[in-house]
């Protein structure tokens, strides 16, 4: 299915509105020694949240050997409560992996995916709508940023999202009153020219923002340090945590394996899966010819074909012409860009 132009246009123009309630999960993190004990567990420093209400941080869960287990984004609110939002359909897993290490902490993980609808608000005016309900004079366009506010008397929260079509926003809400919510979103977004858009749209916009997801890009198979969002999601400084000395030794030693890319097919559009490899290394390197494979793929209207994958760092450099191979062989050619795609 091809994407409509048009609805294109005006989301990266203007502003789209997204209903992404089944594109993430949402846990509640509740009990005195959640963030504690999350703050243990993952990448970042989560301590600042324990302090200040009305913040968002971004970390990540990974293993004993430093792989991915999830990247979370942790909500506090101005009241104090805590929600984790989740890749989707990960909500078991993470609650299973921090029951694992909860052992005399006042710490509980509920499934939150069933009660709170969780909206995008993405393109230049979003903010535009976040100022019309937010009571700050001046808000600060900051992925810490939290907002609890009232839309049609209705209780919700803005929290900054992934920047998809230049800048984004999530807005929180109970599931029970959240068709109110969007009602009056949909209203603000259709009158400053800006569009409703679907899932397709959705995975466009975040591959040219070159956004990771689970299990794409989010899996086992990879550590943080793959990814650009490690810049903000783990910390150096804090101190330990599951995986914590693999990751501080790949950074040190500089020995991070393989990176995530862009890419922009020149002549059709490869399979999610397909491996990527260097022309120049046929006949070369003992390890033949193979330097990475393909995670994401879509259509874009400004881009044409694109993709993401993960290409061995050595041979991630920008303007590179690569190969993508098919099962049967077949070769496709593309070329590795800078993140995020230029529009």
């Amino acid at each position: 299915m091809s994407i409509d132009h048009d609805q294109y246009l005006k989301v990266r123009k203007n502003v789209g509105l997204f209903d992404a309630t089944n594109s993430y999960g949402r846990l509640f993190a509740r009990g005195k020694d959640a963030l504690d004990l999350l703050h243990r567990m993952s990448t970042n420093d989560l301590k600042p949240l324990e302090q200040a209400k009305g913040q968002a941080v971004l970390t990540i869960l990974t293993n004993e050997k430093g792989r991915f287990i999830d990247v979370l984004k942790v909500v506090r609110d101005s009241a104090g409560d805590t929600l984790l939002i989740t890749s989707k359909d990960k909500e078991e897993s993470i609650i299973q992996w921090l029951d694992k290490f909860t052992i005399m902490e006042d710490a509980r993980f509920e499934l939150a995916t069933e009660k709170i609808a969780q909206f995008l608000i993405c393109g230049p005016k979003a903010i535009s709508i976040v100022r019309q309900y937010a009571s700050q004079e001046s808000i600060e366009e900051s992925r810490a940023s939290v907002f609890d506010l009232q839309i049609e008397s209705i209780p919700a929260t803005f929290v900054k999202a992934p920047s998809l079509a230049g800048n984004a926003w999530f807005v929180l809400t109970a599931v029970d009153t959240a068709s109110s919510v969007w009602s009056k979103l949909e209203a603000n977004v259709l009158g400053r020219g800006g569009a409703i858009f679907d899932s397709e749209l959705f995975e466009v916009l975040r591959i040219e923002n070159g956004t990771p997801v689970a299990p794409n890009e989010i899996n086992e198979k990879h550590n943080p340090l793959e990814l650009k969002l490690a810049l903000e999601a783990v910390s150096f400084t804090k101190g330990c945590y599951i995986g914590q000395e693999v990751i501080a030794r790949l950074d040190a030693q500089d020995k991070v394996q393989r990176q995530l890319v862009g890419l922009r097919f020149q002549d059709g559009s490869p399979a999610i899966g397909n491996r990527i490899s260097d022309e120049a290394l046929v006949g070369v390197n003992p390890l033949g010819d193979e330097i990475g494979d393909v995670t994401s793929i879509a259509h874009s209207p400004a881009n044409g074909a694109i993709g993401l994958g993960y290409v061995r760092a050595k041979y991630a450099n920008l303007g590179t012409i690569v190969s993508v191979k098919d099962n049967e062989g077949h070769k496709l050619p593309a070329m590795i860009v800078t993140l995020p795609f230029d529009v």
